[in-house]
């Protein structure tokens, strides 16, 4: 019971000082809300990024068109390259297969090359995958250079700059992250250092007859995690909208392999949890920070 008691005074206490600020409050609210949205944006640009980075990497692959040769050479060509460092899997495409499949990804106008299928200019070939996309330039070279290969191809000007923009992309996001929440843990500092200056006499007497810092800590703390997870709420329901309305719109409008964005089930309710867990844990540090030099008086 008096536990109880304890905790609902301190509560109470909390949020009289979260009502007392006015103004102060709900521009730090504010501030707060959109510093977590920019941060939740990031996070979730930079997980599908990542998603979609992840995609064009397993579909990074290197085609050795083949000259005329029988099956045997192919088995034996095949066997060969499978023994190569970083080569995953080797797959061989008949040019008969090659045109069916080349038809088939026209659509309609697939069916204008159905006289090629008498005399199909396409060649056999095999298609290798690597466990990453920098392997692939150096499977390819040592490819080129066997003697029942015609020629080989893959996208040279994608792999090295894939790999470059996807690093820089994801140091760029993580400083980007850090420096909102400096911010914000500031923002939320300004705010409970107006309480605290207001009642700094009541804080140090209340140290002279020995209350200790966690008692003068927890209405504080109660006040920074609830301006903190005020803040989180707002943010949280934004990005839940925002994020819906984009994914339904690359959904229905934006046809392309490589650009997918992850389902909004689980990604976002997970997301705005921690956004939650984060919103409170930045009001907390404010208020620590906010208390620091008082407390050492």
């Amino acid at each position: 019971m008096k536990k109880g008691s304890y905790l609902n005074r301190h509560i109470r206490e909390g949020m009289n000082n979260f009502k007392r600020n006015g103004w102060m409050t709900v521009a730090s609210v504010s501030s707060l809300t959109l510093m977590i949205f920019l941060i939740g944006i990031t996070f979730l640009l930079l997980v599908n990024l990542n998603h979609m980075t992840t995609k064009v990497e397993k579909n990074v692959e290197i085609h050795a068109y083949l000259k005329e040769i029988d099956s045997e050479d192919v088995k034996i060509l095949t066997s060969t390259i499978q023994t190569y460092d970083h080569v995953t899997s080797v797959t061989f495409i008949s040019k008969h297969e090659g045109l069916q499949s080349f038809m088939k990804n026209l659509g309609d106008e697939g069916a204008a090359f159905q006289t090629l299928k008498n005399d199909n200019p396409l060649n056999d070939e095999l298609v290798i995958k690597t466990e990453q996309p920098k392997d692939v330039a150096g499977v390819a070279k040592k490819v080129e250079k066997l003697a029942l290969v015609d020629k080989v191809a893959y996208a040279k000007n994608v792999v090295g700059p894939l790999v470059t923009s996807t690093k820089i992309a994801r140091l760029a996001g993580t400083i980007f992250i850090i420096c909102l929440t400096l911010a914000a843990v500031h923002s939320v500092t300004n705010t409970i250092q107006i309480t605290v200056l207001a009642r700094k006499e009541e804080i140090q007497l209340r140290k002279l007859i020995g209350a200790t810092n966690g008692f003068i800590r927890l209405p504080f703390f109660i006040e920074g995690s609830f301006i903190g997870l005020l803040g989180a709420i707002i943010a949280s329901i934004l990005i839940l909208t925002g994020y819906y309305f984009v994914y339904l719109y690359f959904s229905r409008y934006i046809d392309l392999d490589f650009i997918e964005l992850l389902s909004p089930l689980p990604l976002i309710p997970i997301s705005c949890l921690f956004l939650l867990l984060f919103g409170v844990f930045i009001g907390m540090m404010g208020a620590t920070s906010s208390l620091r030099r008082i407390l050492k008086v």
